[in-house]
């Protein structure tokens, strides 16, 4: 039950923020123009909370979270759905003002999400974000990584010419190649080396029905993680040895181990044997006697078990494997400009293969998987629910754009079709076009909410 609660919570500060900067963009932008705005309002349903400014507008709360609206006078919106509070309230009326007027009123909402995400990506900058190097753990048999000939402990500098600083980085730029046939260019280089490798591998249609699948594993890359004890069961065969957190196993008997992968492989394949290990403790080198023992996998096949646990978060992640990036307010600042940019491209670029077909529409999440996303993230920590909150602020922002009537960029739309005809549109012709932009957003809303569902089942 706290599980689920603290999920709602997360999931109702995320959209209560996002939605409500969107909304503050045309909100100021109305007032900028001195527009009267009748409502201002955050979720839809019954109004849980209202109050009213000095200038009559109606600030409020709905009972449901997904979504948010600002009412104009002069201004009709379908979604709205609530009494006409026009002929309380006088002023100015957002038809009475210029086009142009109207063009930044309805683009400042989506303005308004870049920005957000902006600031989030400079607050994320500015604390320090922690990266694993991009190491190569361990290569899927027969994966696109073994076609390059990668192998664990590579280093990955490339793909595609675009440099790899992180795993982030990895797994951002191999997204951007999702659904695309062609080559994929890897430059890397192997332990102890300076000598780089370029190779490519071919692409088709790659991920292209894949759903949620994580880039850098579909194409046959584990991250590095060094065969170091996280954690250790009570009553284990590694207990009973006296191994204890922090060590590091660099052997098993006399085979080395450098990543967990290795060290989880050896010891498997020894069940209920007794063995030396050699590991590091305090950057002292010592040897432990261990009698593995055993545990019988779904397919009845006995492997050998220690009962230890790898690490699981970057905090645990020893610094000689971490890339930290904190910097001060201005380099911040850009890195969040350009962070914003680059997953703007990259979402316009998955938005156009979805059109197009190249990606799986079943990757359209709804408020399901926002909800479970947002309860996660608050979990890992303040930075990851930032990092959230500005891919989602970057995706609201974008999807308000899309050419649909009764989103900004269908208003945008509609703004640029009556000054291209240098008239007012007739109102027959807006009401359908309302109609059929509810209805669009109506069906988008229903297949992200069943894509959810599906994903549950």
């Amino acid at each position: 039950m706290s599980e689920i609660i603290f999920i709602l919570v997360s999931f109702t500060l995320l959209i209560l923020v996002i939605v409500g900067i969107h909304e503050l963009g045309h909100f100021l932008a109305a007032r900028w123009f001195n527009v009267q705005v009748i409502r201002f309002k955050i979720g839809f349903g019954k109004t849980l909370l209202k109050r009213f400014d000095k200038r009559g507008t109606e600030f409020s709360i709905g009972i449901l979270p997904l979504g948010g609206y600002v009412q104009m006078q002069g201004e009709d919106h379908p979604l709205q759905g609530e009494e006409d509070l026009e002929d309380k309230i006088k002023g100015i009326s957002y038809l009475e003002t210029s086009l142009g007027a109207r063009a930044i009123i309805t683009s400042a909402g989506p303005i308004a999400n870049f920005f957000l995400a902006v600031i989030c990506y400079f607050l994320i900058f500015m604390i320090g974000v922690k990266d694993i190097i991009p190491l190569v753990g361990d290569v899927s048999e027969g994966s696109l990584a073994q076609q390059a000939g990668l192998s664990a402990g590579d280093k990955i500098m490339a793909i595609d010419n675009r440099k790899v600083l992180g795993l982030k980085d990895l797994n951002t730029i191999l997204s951007s190649r999702i659904g695309d046939t062609g080559e994929v260019l890897i430059e890397f280089k192997k332990p102890n080396s300076n000598l780089k490798y370029l190779e490519t591998v071919r692409i088709v249609n790659w991920l292209s029905s894949e759903i949620d699948q994580s880039p850098m594993a579909a194409f046959g890359i584990k991250p590095f993680i060094p065969p170091l004890i996280a954690y250790i069961q009570k009553d284990s065969p590694a207990e009973r040895a006296g191994l204890i957190k922090g060590d590091v196993i660099l052997s098993v008997g006399d085979k080395k181990v450098s990543t967990w992968y290795q060290l989880v492989e050896q010891i498997s394949s020894m069940p209920d044997r007794e063995a030396y290990l050699r590991i590091e403790r305090k950057k002292e080198l010592i040897e432990v006697f261990v009698s593995i023992g055993s545990t019988v996998d779904q397919q009845g096949i006995s492997k050998g078990r220690l009962g230890i646990g790898m690490i699981s978060s970057n905090s645990e992640m020893p610094e000689e494997f971490l890339l930290v990036t904190k910097k001060g307010p201005i380099k911040a600042l850009l890195l969040g400009i350009k962070e914003t940019y680059n997953f703007t491209i990259l979402i316009l670029d998955s938005i156009g293969k979805m059109i197009t077909g190249s990606i799986s529409s079943e990757n359209i999440g709804g408020p399901i998987q926002i909800a479970t996303i947002s309860g996660a993230a608050a979990k890992a920590g303040l930075v990851s629910f930032i990092s959230i909150m500005a891919l989602l602020s970057i995706n609201l922002g974008l999807v308000n754009l899309l050419p649909i009537p009764i989103l900004d960029g269908g208003q945008l739309v509609l703004i640029a079709a009556e000054k291209i005809k240098g008239s007012e549109l007739s109102e027959k012709f807006i009401e359908f076009a309302y109609k059929v932009g509810l209805l669009l957003v109506m069906g988008l809303m229903f297949f992200a909410v069943f894509n959810d569902i599906t994903r549950m089942v």
